[in-house]
């Protein structure tokens, strides 16, 4: 990159709580069975935000809140936490990109559930904004008065190595002065019975599902930045499990055969990445289970890596997202 992006404040809203410090030890998150939909699934061990708690219930009695998705609730949180770590920066001339797997799940599933039940002439017009991709981040940049360009992208985990390429394009060509770039995601009986059946819960590659939202805050400046974004690689799409080895190798041949790999693949994909890592020093970010929360375990892996430059742990280090359904990117920071 021929202008490195500033990653200069951070915000996290996670089941271990909603600080970056909450990232360090997945094995305290909180978790509970949720059944599945379809009888014979069994349980799945999922980690869900208690939305009572604090902070996150500041958000709840805002008028635009009170029916917003869970989703809506953990992104306000860690979007809001990146402005308020830097007050001198001015919210209009800032954007921000969300990068999202299936959105608003849990609302979606109630609008359709009564419009298959009690007909359609009962669809709740005020469930249906609920379900547009687009409504979260609509929230946010009215509670927080954002004035610069708005932008959903929808896609599997690598969506979140999109986002912060928007971002790096909306910087270079001066339509803002910074861009937040934030992932979130909630979950869904439905939504984990679909997982269950395209095999993405092989119990031989065990992890932690969790719900959230992550965000930086990018800009130019360098003497005040937790870490640097070096590099970008996306694109590097796939239609068939076996055409994602081929993926994840070209892509990791992109940056620097010296430069360790965090540690961040789950479930199928984890032999692929094993294999287009060997080579090069692997890296575990956090202690405790690997968590999958889609675009917002890819936020949290993101900062996790940057909290270590912070501290100097590392000098530089490649934080990959391995799409599970279509695409593989990663990032380099230093």
């Amino acid at each position: 990159m021929k202008n490195p992006l500033s990653i200069l404040s951070v915000g996290v809203s996670s089941p271990g709580g909603a600080t970056s410090n909450a990232l360090s030890d997945t094995s305290s998150w909180p978790s509970q069975p949720v059944k599945e939909v379809i009888p014979g699934r069994g349980v799945r061990d999922v980690s869900i935000i208690d939305l009572s708690a604090e902070p996150v219930n500041r958000w709840r009695l805002r008028p635009r809140l009170r029916r917003a998705s869970p989703l809506s609730h953990h992104l306000i949180e860690a979007v809001a936490q990146t402005l308020e770590a830097r007050p001198e920066i001015d919210p209009a001339r800032v954007g921000i990109v969300g990068a999202f797997f299936l959105g608003c799940l849990v609302y979606s599933v109630k609008f359709y559930k009564g419009l298959t039940t009690d007909g359609r002439r009962f669809a709740s017009p005020v469930l249906f904004p609920e379900t547009v991709a687009n409504t979260p981040l609509s929230h946010v940049v009215a509670e927080l008065g954002i004035g610069g360009p708005v932008y959903s992208q929808v896609g599997d985990t690598s969506c979140w190595i999109s986002a912060i390429r928007t971002a790096s394009v909306w910087l270079q060509n001066g339509d803002v002065d910074h861009v937040i770039v934030a992932g979130a995601e909630e979950f869904d009986v439905h939504e984990l019975d679909g997982f269950h059946s395209v095999r993405w819960f092989d119990e031989a590659f065990p992890f932690l599902l969790a719900e959230g939202a992550g965000a930086i805050l990018l800009g130019h400046e360098n003497k005040t930045s937790i870490a640097r974004i070096t590099s970008i690689a996306d694109g590097y799409s796939f239609r068939t499990r076996p055409q994602s080895r081929q993926a994840a190798s070209d892509c990791m041949a992109t940056f620097a055969p010296h430069l360790p790999v965090a540690e961040t693949a789950t479930s199928w994909i984890t032999p692929f990445a094993a294999e287009a890592t060997a080579d090069r020093p692997s890296i575990s970010i956090h202690c405790g289970p690997k968590v999958e929360a889609f675009t917002a375990s890819c936020a949290w892996n993101t900062i996790s890596a940057a909290r270590l430059i912070e501290n100097q742990t590392l000098s530089s280090i490649v934080v990959p997202a391995w799409g599970l359904s279509q695409q593989i990117g990663a990032l380099a920071l230093a």
